[in-house]
């Protein structure tokens, strides 16, 4: 009776004590993976939110910018004249737009904006510039709004529903060239983005029809 005790008390074996570590480090090891798996996952969430905010942003900015694009040429820094809204084929637009707020008068006198959209080094772009017609040597502010931006694509419709990658179209007769709104009616963008795939945008411009006096 008394050495059936004595066995009872003993310790752990080593073999037992080496297991029950090996089990606690088999443990923490899949709780330090299962926490990584949990932070990257929360990091990538953090990104894809902060992109699709970006997206968000820059939709909403061509959306409001080409609704309020206006028929006002502009005088640019080399001293050219420029139509209301050029797009050359090659992934950029600039076009004159009203609508801005300025009720107190401060730092401008117009209401209008030079506005221009166009793709560096894989960056989406806005530029904007402070006056309509521009002295020599003026340059645009830019405001960077998206990244990883492969490409982009403008096609423009015009009032016959014809559609052109060049904006004023380069195809019809002068006649038709003549006939035609200085602004198209509708603009279609296509954009490739490394992350999020294809977007597309059908923006109208309702304005088309009115022109802007020099201001």
């Amino acid at each position: 009776m008394f050495n059936k005790i004595r066995r009872s008390q003993k310790g752990f074996t080593l073999i037992e004590i080496l297991v029950a570590l090996m089990i606690f480090a088999i443990l923490g090891v899949l709780a330090a993976m299962s926490l990584h798996t949990i932070i990257k996952s929360h990091e990538q969430l953090k990104k894809s939110d902060k992109q699709l905010l970006q997206l968000q942003i820059t939709m909403t900015l061509l959306r409001r910018d080409i609704a309020q694009a206006i028929d006002r040429k502009i005088r640019n820094s080399d001293g050219h004249s420029e139509a209301a809204f050029v797009a050359s084929g090659g992934g950029g637009i600039t076009f004159t737009r009203t609508g801005l707020l300025n009720p107190f008068n401060l730092n401008r006198q117009s209401n209008m904006q030079r506005i221009g959209y166009v793709i560096r080094k894989n960056k989406l772009e806005r530029l904007t510039w402070d006056v309509l017609d521009q002295p020599p040597h003026a340059e645009a502010e830019s405001q960077v709004l998206l990244s990883n931006v492969q490409s982009i694509q403008w096609q423009f419709i015009a009032d016959d529903g014809s559609k052109s990658s060049s904006w004023p179209p380069s195809t019809g007769t002068n006649m038709q060239q003549e006939s035609q709104s200085p602004l198209p009616k509708v603009v279609l963008m296509v954009m490739h983005l490394k992350d999020a795939g294809v977007i597309q945008g059908v923006f109208p411009v309702p304005a088309r029809g009115i022109y802007a006096q020099a201001q």
